[in-house]
C-alpha cells in the first residue's frame, strides 16, 4: 500500500514538473512580411512543441514601440482595453488555430504606421519570437504600374502614328504616279 502511494506521489510530481520544465519556443517567419497599404495581413507564430494555447495568456506587441499591445488574449477571450488605439477594431485572433499551438493574428486595412517589429509572446511558457511587417504605399505600386502603362501607351501611339504616316505617304506617292 505504501509503495503504491509513493508511486502515485511520484507520478503526480512528474506531471507537475513536466509542465514546468517543458521547454517551448515559438517560431516566426524569418523573412519580413510585406503588405500594401489598406490590405489585410496575417501574422502567424507556432509553438514548438505544439500545446493547446486556449488556456494561456497570449500577447502580440510592437517590439519597436516599447512593447505596446497590438492584441491580447486571456481567459479564453480577446481583451481590448490594453490594446493600442491604432489597432482597436482592426485585429482578430483566430481562436481555432490555438488548439494546434498556432497564434494567427489578422490585421485589417494595414497602414504605413503598422510597419515594424512584432513580438508573439506566451508569458507562462516564456516563449516568444519576433517578426517584421513592411507596409508599402498603395499608390507606390500604382505609380509603378502607371509608369509602365504610360510607356506602353506612348510606344503604341508612336507605332500607330508611323503606320498611319506610312499609309498616307504611300497613298500620296501612288496618287502622284497616277497624275503623271
Amino acid at each position: 500500500m505504501r509503495r503504491n502511494m509513493t508511486l502515485s506521489v511520484v507520478l503526480v510530481l512528474m506531471t507537475f514538473t513536466e509542465g514546468i520544465t517543458a521547454i517551448h519556443h515559438v517560431t516566426c517567419p524569418a523573412e519580413p512580411i510585406q503588405a500594401r497599404e489598406d490590405d489585410n495581413v496575417t501574422l502567424q507564430c507556432r509553438l514548438v512543441p505544439p500545446v493547446d494555447l486556449r488556456r494561456y495568456i497570449l500577447d502580440f506587441t510592437r517590439a519597436d514601440l516599447q512593447y505596446k499591445v497590438v492584441h491580447t488574449y486571456q481567459d479564453g477571450r480577446d481583451l481590448s482595453y490594453p490594446q493600442m488605439d491604432q489597432y482597436r477594431n482592426r485585429t482578430t485572433l483566430i481562436h481555432e488555430d490555438l488548439i494546434q499551438g498556432t497564434m494567427t493574428l489578422k490585421i485589417y486595412s494595414v497602414q504605413m504606421s503598422d510597419s515594424g517589429r512584432y513580438e508573439c509572446y506566451v508569458p507562462d511558457l516564456t516563449a516568444y519570437c519576433t517578426l517584421c511587417l513592411t507596409v508599402v504605399r498603395k499608390d507606390q505600386d500604382n505609380k509603378t504600374n502607371m509608369t509602365t502603362t504610360n510607356i506602353c501607351a506612348i510606344v503604341l501611339s508612336v507605332i500607330v502614328a508611323l503606320i498611319g504616316l506610312g499609309l498616307i505617304l504611300r497613298v500620296l506617292v501612288k496618287h502622284r504616279n497616277l497624275c503623271k
